[in-house]
């Protein structure tokens, strides 16, 4: 059974305050950002989210915020040799989030692919990854000890996809 939770009239009212208040935080945060930058500088997550308080008055909450996926129009594959290693990324979709951007597609390494996901910050700057082959090994435990080499490539894939976005 579920409980059922009742809130008094001013509790009610602190909880309204607390979301018109986050709402408008950030709503001023991304205003000053124009200033500094201007409107094309701003992330599309932000973009998304000035025009719907535009047009509709309404502040969005993350969730709402939905996602963003889209194939970039340049060149679809990344090369480098790190380390004496060849690694590809060969390049299929960016999943943008408010948390954070995930660029997937297969990379591969010394004709060993694997399928997986880039995982960047809001920024688009490298935090991790998943990469697992078609029997579901990880790239990692396959290739222990190319962690760095594997990192510092992958780092550079998404500093070129960063640099690419607005194409």
């Amino acid at each position: 059974m579920k409980k059922v939770v009742r809130l008094t009239e001013s509790e009610l009212i602190n909880v309204i305050k607390r979301i018109i208040t986050e709402g408008q935080s950030e709503i001023d945060s991304i205003l000053d950002k124009i200033n500094r930058v201007s409107f094309e500088g701003l992330t599309p997550k932000e973009q998304s989210y000035l025009r719907h308080y535009s047009e509709t008055g309404e502040y969005k909450d993350d969730e709402e915020l939905v996602t963003r996926s889209q194939s970039l129009d340049y060149e679809h594959s990344f090369s480098d040799n790190i380390g004496g290693v060849d690694m590809t990324f060969k390049y299929e979709s960016t999943e943008d989030t408010p948390d954070e951007m995930i660029h997937s597609g297969y990379l591969e390494i010394n004709n060993d692919e694997f399928y997986g996901e880039i995982y960047c910050d809001p920024d688009g700057t490298y935090s991790t990854c998943n990469f697992e082959d078609g029997d579901g090994v990880n790239l990692f435990e396959k290739y222990e000890g190319l962690e760095h080499e594997v990192e510092n490539f992958l780092d550079n894939v998404c500093e070129e996809i960063k640099g690419n976005e607005s194409v």
